[in-house]
């Protein structure tokens, strides 16, 4: 199965701490993501997000998966929860980003690399300065061989 998404892809935010908020500002620049649903167990930091966006506010994990207006869950959650969280939302249907680190063991990874591929949804690790310019240029040098065998 391969899940495809029309645009704008209507997102949902697993966990308002830093790095859910840091993906706020992204959103609201793009056309391509529209954030409709957030979860958070503090009230607070998911009402102020809920308003600003318009987006529906969910106390949970579970209550945010079963929101069938959301097409993908960025996983924002403690590290230790990525794993459990990444593979419910691909089971449930919904595309996921979750933030990095990806999982704290590899067979963890390698569990949600599996689930994503059996429920033909993308999973992709928010890897947030993989394209900025020092990074791209220390990939060109890599890739160029000036630097020998990495």
């Amino acid at each position: 199965m391969d899940k495809r998404v029309s645009l704008p892809l209507r997102l949902g935010v697993a966990g308002l701490g830093v790095a859910g908020r840091a993906l706020l500002a992204p959103v609201e620049r793009s056309g391509d993501v529209r954030l409709v649903a957030v979860a958070d167990p503090l009230v607070a930091a998911r009402a102020s997000v809920a308003t600003r966006f318009g987006a529906r506010a969910h106390a949970t994990f579970d209550a945010l998966l079963a929101d069938d207006g959301v097409d993908a869950i960025y996983v924002a959650t403690p590290t230790e929860l990525h794993a459990t969280h990444a593979i419910a939302a691909a089971n449930a249907g919904k595309h996921v980003l979750v933030e990095k680190p990806m999982a704290t063991s590899i067979a963890d990874a390698d569990a949600m690399i599996a689930a994503c591929e059996r429920a033909g949804v993308v999973l992709m690790v928010g890897q947030s300065h993989g394209y900025d310019r020092p990074y791209a240029a220390i990939r060109a040098l890599i890739e160029g061989g000036s630097l020998g065998r990495v």
